[in-house]
């Protein structure tokens, strides 16, 4: 062995050590800067033990993504973005009177010669008269004359009718009210927020719903699946996906004067680290998305880095999901587990069927997705760094021989 041989070798020798320390690259701190540095290290208290030792602390769950797995978690996907309250069902009511509306009254006789109807009345088309429209102010009522001043407001037009007709009926000639709404100022909605063109509109007198409102506000302006549609009413409030307005019709209810409707625009993110093409936080390019558009929309697995085997999912799953995944599983207890459990998912991608896994594994707002590094790239990182440090001795030496 010559001498350059022999210093290469101790050299090699001498950076062994450094296999796991700072020299090599990495995508953040490793666990002794953040000791070393830190003016507080705050230890987690102890979990409880068991008589032969062993932590009760649950961590979280790991499940191999499989047929059963999938098959099941894609059923339950159209629950994934929905699980509120929303007032399904709730049709428009009856027209009512309210503050602002304009009201005509016209008024009939069997004959002329009667209160309203004077008896040379054959040169007039017909044997009625009609009031002059009124608008409803805070008083809440109309004036017709001779029958005196009616309450209007929240009634039907057919109750106020009925109401003045009574009235004259001793004093006109069998006398018939219509009462009829000329304008509609009072029975308004609100469609606010993302919409084309937000504003206050007067409801139909055939009964409006919500998507009738929002086409009339010239539509949501960012797709469905990135826009929420809020319903305020009478003090109370309801959220929805938008899409679901659509594709489910007992949702788009009718709506009733005074409501809002607020679009507002919250897409869903799903993160991926690790060996991906791009680390980083990505929107949903539709309503529904698997792990294989989700892994393809990062520019796949790194080739030279990735380890398809070690593809993993973080998600905090319903427990009620987990418990149908895996029925003999014994999950934790207690009020932090109530409602979800910490799962990770696997996804071997060695596998062949492992890709028609992927393509049907749903996606769901806030995932994290994580790419593992080979177990080769480590040992490639050492040996990019001899190879430096040996090109480095050899340029250093020539420079220094000439």
């Amino acid at each position: 062995m010559n001498t350059d041989t022999l210093k290469l070798a101790l050299c090699v020798c001498g950076l062994l050590p450094l296999a796991a320390c700072s020299f090599f690259p990495a995508s953040g701190p490793q666990s002794f800067n953040m000791d070393d540095l830190a003016s507080l290290v705050v230890e987690p208290p102890k979990a409880q033990e068991t008589v032969s030792g062993a932590p009760q602390e649950f961590k979280y769950a790991l499940v191999d993504i499989s047929r059963p797995v999938v098959d099941y978690l894609s059923l339950q996907d159209g629950e994934r973005a929905f699980s509120g309250e929303w007032p399904v069902g709730a049709e428009s009511k009856a027209i009512r009177i309210a503050v602002g509306d304009t009201v005509q009254v016209t008024i009939y006789e069997s004959q002329s010669g009667g209160l309203f109807v004077p008896a040379e009345s054959g040169v007039r088309p017909g044997n009625f008269v009609p009031i002059p429209a009124q608008t409803i102010d805070k008083s809440g009522t109309i004036n017709i004359p001779f029958a005196g001043t009616i309450s209007v407001v929240g009634r039907t037009p057919d109750s106020i009718a009925k109401e003045i007709s009574e009235k004259l009926s001793d004093r006109a000639i069998e006398p018939q009210a219509v009462v009829s709404i000329t304008a509609r100022g009072g029975s308004e909605v609100s469609v606010i927020g993302e919409v084309g063109a937000p504003g206050r509109f007067s409801l139909s007198f055939e009964g409006e719903k919500i998507l009738d409102a929002v086409a009339r506000a010239g539509g949501p302006r960012f797709p469905g699946y990135e826009t929420w549609a809020t319903l305020q009413r009478k003090g109370r409030e309801w959220s929805i996906p938008f899409e679901l307005l659509v594709q489910k019709p007992e949702n788009n209810i009718g709506l009733q004067p005074s409501d809002v409707v607020y679009l507002y625009r919250e897409p869903e993110l799903y993160q991926m680290f690790g060996a991906s093409g791009f680390n980083g936080a990505f929107p949903f390019i539709k309503r529904d998305m698997t792990l294989a558009e989700a892994i393809g929309q990062s520019r796949g697995l790194a080739d030279l880095q990735a380890d398809p085997e070690e593809i993993y999912l973080y998600r905090l799953e319903k427990r009620a999901h987990l418990r149908s995944i895996g029925s003999q599983a014994v999950l934790p207890e207690g009020e932090k587990f109530a409602n979800t459990i910490p799962v990770i998912y696997r996804l071997d991608l060695r596998n062949p069927e492992g890709y028609f896994f992927a393509q049907s594994f749903p996606v769901n707002d806030k995932d994290v997705i994580y790419i593992a590094n080979a177990r080769s790239v480590e040992l490639t990182k050492f040996l990019d760094l001899i190879g430096l440090s040996s090109t480095t001795k050899i340029g250093t030496q020539d420079a220094v021989e000439q």
